[in-house]
């Protein structure tokens, strides 16, 4: 890829740190190039496909006033994805996790599956599963990329 058409199939993420207004970070992901932005935040830009996680915050002089954990995966030109704020053009929602109690509860999962996997090779069946039980206040069932893989395959099938 070169070009124009490089950057139209490339994910845009903009995270930004603002003292105690705003402070985004990216939790996991491999970045194709990222670069520091001059009003304090960073952007990162991701290939068709790649999954990755980022963290939301804004606060002001009262506390906390948002906080929400995102999984997205990058998608492919063309394909009808979904507008999340800061990422550019949109990206597949994969689990979204708005307000204390869930963003917490993503983390936990997030912090859990990092000692024992690499995060952005997690299959993004599994990660709609972590969303739906945290939703639904469950347990989380353990990652096994066979099963995710193939409940992908049959859902795509079918």
């Amino acid at each position: 890829m070169s070009g124009a058409s490089e950057q139209t199939a490339l994910t845009k993420l903009t995270l930004t740190v603002r003292g105690k207004s705003a402070n985004d970070r990216l939790l996991f992901g491999r970045a194709f190039h990222s670069r520091g932005l001059p009003y304090r935040g960073t952007m990162h830009l991701f290939e068709p496909g790649q999954v990755f996680g980022f963290v939301r915050w804004r606060g002001d002089g009262f506390g906390t006033q948002t906080w929400r954990v995102v999984v997205a995966e990058a998608g492919h030109p063309g394909e009808k994805l979904t507008r999340i704020p800061g990422i550019k053009p949109g990206a597949h929602l994969l689990l979204h996790a708005f307000g204390k109690t869930r963003a917490k509860r993503s983390l936990r999962a997030i912090d859990v599956l990092s000692d024992a996997h690499v995060l952005h090779d997690i299959h993004p069946a599994y990660w709609r599963h972590v969303y739906a039980q945290i939703a639904s206040n469950l347990p989380l069932d353990p990652y096994d990329p066979d099963v995710f893989a193939s409940l992908d395959l049959a859902r795509s099938s079918s």
